[in-house]
């Protein structure tokens, strides 16, 4: 994060608003503006209509500055893992760029048949093959437009630029990445937990090389659906034996969830600390979300460091 800037991320989800704003001067990286804001009702992001999400983090958006001004004139956003469409495809290297995504919207044409195909933004991560992947693969997200609109509208009705847009648990890796718990060499295991989803990520050499994201009915099936995917397969050669570290984050993980998956699966789980390089500000240093709810700020600290 080199070089003078302020940029400010937030976070979204169906209940509410989290903001992180960062300043980097030559000297620290300033921890400016740390909030939220609930809505005033949950959202249902594919039933409820366009003018409703906008009014609603407009209320919140509100909310937080008359709290605190936001210095930042582009704000990134981390959106919730169920509005993506998260698959793991065979990747071959050898074609060019355009024959690859034609190759992935027919693939998604075929797994979610009801999206329309312009109706869906694709992006992919390569893969290559590895000690857990006998092939090469790539990671390909897709998320349906009518969200990118409403955060085209929202930052253009706050005379804002939009910048970085990413899934919540893949902004959270992002801050795992600057945190002082963040162990790059070898095999980890990465959690996201919200309201509504459960994300497996698997890391090698701080490289990520898998995503996996369920719909959770109980936070009681978390144990199950984690083992499901550190137990060997046949397109993953994985045991949980090789995993060098294993991490904890999301809306509301609490130290008892921590304590009680460490010990049921048999990895140490750390719920980490993405603000722990950041010098924040005297008033911040007395918050309670600075003090007891930081970890659920890894999604919206995340994309606030994304700025290249």
């Amino acid at each position: 994060m080199a070089g003078l800037f302020v940029h400010a991320g937030i976070n979204l989800s169906s209940k509410k608003l989290q903001l992180v704003e960062i300043f980097n001067t030559p000297d620290e990286v300033r921890l400016e503006n740390l909030n939220e804001a609930q809505f005033s009702e949950t959202l249902n992001f594919r039933n409820d209509k366009e003018n409703k999400i906008l009014s609603q983090m407009q209320t919140a958006y509100d909310q937080m500055r008359s709290y605190k001004p936001i210095r930042s004139s582009t704000i990134s956003f981390s959106l919730p893992l169920e509005l993506f469409y998260i698959t793991q495809l065979p990747y071959d290297n050898t074609l060019l760029h355009r024959d690859i995504m034609e190759e992935f919207k027919w693939e998604f044409s075929v797994l979610y048949p009801f999206i329309p195909p312009d109706e869906i933004s694709l992006q992919y991560l390569e893969v290559d093959r590895n000690m857990i992947f006998t092939k090469n693969t790539a990671i390909v997200y897709g998320i349906e437009r009518k969200y990118l609109r409403i955060l085209h509208k929202f930052c253009e009705q706050n005379n804002l630029k939009l910048g970085y847009i990413d899934n919540a648990h893949l902004s959270s890796e992002r801050a795992l990445a600057l945190s002082d718990s963040f162990i790059k060499q070898g095999l980890r295991l990465s959690i996201f937990i919200s309201e509504e989803s459960l994300s497996n990520m698997l890391s090698l050499d701080g490289k990520t090389i898998a995503q996996k994201v369920y719909t959770l009915k109980s936070k009681n099936d978390i144990r199950q659906l984690i083992e499901q995917d550190i137990t060997p397969s046949k397109s993953r050669n994985i045991m949980k034996g090789l995993i060098q570290a294993g991490y904890i984050t999301g809306d509301d993980v609490s130290e008892s969830l921590v304590q009680i998956l460490s010990n049921k699966i048999g990895i140490g789980f750390l719920a980490f600390n993405p603000l722990d390089k950041l010098t924040p500000l005297n008033k911040i240093k007395e918050s309670p979300l600075y003090i007891k709810k930081y970890n659920s700020f890894s999604a919206a600290a995340g994309i606030a460091f994304r700025i290249g």
